[in-house]
């Protein structure tokens, strides 16, 4: 393929009341879908704590918006994605991946409920450096083949996310601490501009932790990536709404076609056909 990347206030009560069954009286929705390849048919549920990107992907398979649009991209032991509107009769030379149908979704990243397994149906966004808030693609979507982590690798992202995360915190509030700091340098008191500095960790830290983006990865997510696989290093970065139960043999199969760098567009169209299934 900051502010908080947790959803929004009306959001996370929308996905509470939607997880206990009582939104408007409603019953939990349990919304499933068949994609059809040209290598098998996976079956999907969407997650009903992610109302936004589950009423969208929703909303874009009853209208056929993903009948015919490809797998534009796709890396081995990582990935497939598709949802690229552009990519319905593409040229073979056509650079895919720059469009999307509709506006960017706000982020909905429920970790560690929802994570970066194999199977995980996630949407697709740009990069931080233009999307600070993780807002997602209003189409493009992956899915995560990926592979099995040693105990070692998960620890390592464990302590890459969360040096990320302080890195961005601690440019945010620098803007409150510079001056001070420099009027301390530009005196000459180490001491005082030590202390300083010892208080601006500590706040990055309390400020992480508070929002819940510096975190420890559970035992149950670490075992499922050594026994089953994927991608940790995507997690808490990219909205996880959904996850492939039936036909994971497919993401396979397509992961392991002939691809052509860099844009990873494989060499043979792999259009895709999503449909609801009903209760």
């Amino acid at each position: 393929m900051k502010k908080h990347i947790l959803p929004s206030l009306a959001v996370a009560i929308a996905a509470v009341l939607a997880t206990c069954g009582c939104a408007n009286n409603e019953e939990v929705k349990d919304y499933r879908v068949e994609i059809a390849t040209p290598f098998g048919t996976m079956k999907a549920r969407l997650y009903d704590d992610t109302p936004l990107h589950r009423d969208n992907f929703m909303n874009l398979v009853r209208s056929g918006a993903y009948d015919s649009l490809l797998f534009h991209r796709v890396i081995r032991s990582f990935m497939i994605q598709g949802g690229d509107p552009d990519s319905r009769h593409a040229r073979k030379n056509a650079e895919l991946g720059n469009n999307s149908i509709g506006p960017d979704i706000p982020a909905e990243i429920v970790y560690p409920a929802h994570f970066h397994k194999r199977g995980a149906l996630a949407a697709a966004r740009q990069s931080d450096s233009v999307n600070p808030e993780r807002k997602s693609s209003g189409s493009q979507f992956y899915i995560v083949q990926g592979r099995q982590h040693r105990e070692q690798e998960l620890s390592e992202c464990e302590t890459i996310h969360n040096n990320k995360i302080r890195s961005r915190i601690y440019k945010e509030i620098m803007k409150f601490y510079a001056d001070s700091l420099q009027m301390l340098q530009d005196a000459g008191d180490a001491e005082a501009l030590s202390e300083m500095q010892f208080r601006i960790v500590e706040r990055v830290e309390q400020i992480g932790i508070e929002r819940g983006e510096i975190v420890s990865m559970p035992e149950n997510v670490r075992d499922v990536y050594r026994e089953f696989g994927g991608t940790p290093h995507l997690d808490m970065e990219y909205t996880v709404f959904g996850e492939v139960y039936e036909g994971l043999e497919v993401i396979d199969s397509i992961a392991s076609v002939a691809v052509t760098p860099p844009r990873m567009r494989p060499g043979m169209d792999i259009w895709m056909v999503i449909r609801e299934i009903k209760k």
